[in-house]
């Protein structure tokens, strides 16, 4: 099966991690904005990640975890991750990073679309979740538009400058 879709101007695909793509892990993890919706207090260093890419195990059942990269036409746009992944449940959490340069233009919602089918086709889950930040408008939209719907949420979950922020418990069954 592809996991291509044409959107707009961009061919949209999931790969996987090679060793190049240690910098853009790199760019994306140093975003300090994006730090407030995880539990980074430092960046991450470049030789951390290019160890990462070289010694990632593929296999999501047995490390529990998959990393995906979203391709636009040959150039990174960002990264899906499953984490939690449970073979027994056919269950996993996901997230969605997406380059500040390729944001805005339906990229994130269809990346996810991507990784629902390659999970229901390729990996046979029933379930993907996301816990998104409710003040993360544009998660929650890239979210939504690619059919996750909230179940709950969690109080006071996130700790910002401003104060505590709840977050929204997304679902979609596949």
């Amino acid at each position: 099966m592809n996991y291509a879709f044409l959107l707009m101007d961009y061919e949209l695909r999931l790969r996987a991690l090679e060793p190049a793509d240690a910098d853009m892990m790199y760019d994306a993890e140093s975003d300090e904005a994006a730090w407030r919706y995880s539990d980074y207090l430092a960046p991450m260093s470049l030789e951390l990640l290019r160890e990462y890419a070289l010694t990632y195990d593929a296999d999501p059942f047995r490390s529990g975890q998959l990393r995906l990269i979203i391709d636009a036409d040959g150039r990174a746009a960002g990264m899906l991750d499953l984490f939690d992944i449970s073979p027994r449940h056919l269950r996993a959490d996901s997230g969605i990073y997406i380059l500040p340069s390729f944001r805005g233009k339906g990229i994130g919602a269809k990346a996810l679309e991507l990784l629902k089918e390659y999970c229901r086709h390729r990996l046979g889950l029933h379930q993907l979740t996301a816990a998104v930040a409710r003040q993360n408008i544009a998660a929650l939209r890239c979210y939504g538009k690619a059919g996750f719907v909230c179940s709950g949420a969690r109080p006071d979950w996130l700790r910002t400058p401003e104060g505590w922020e709840d977050v929204d418990l997304l679902y979609c069954i596949l």
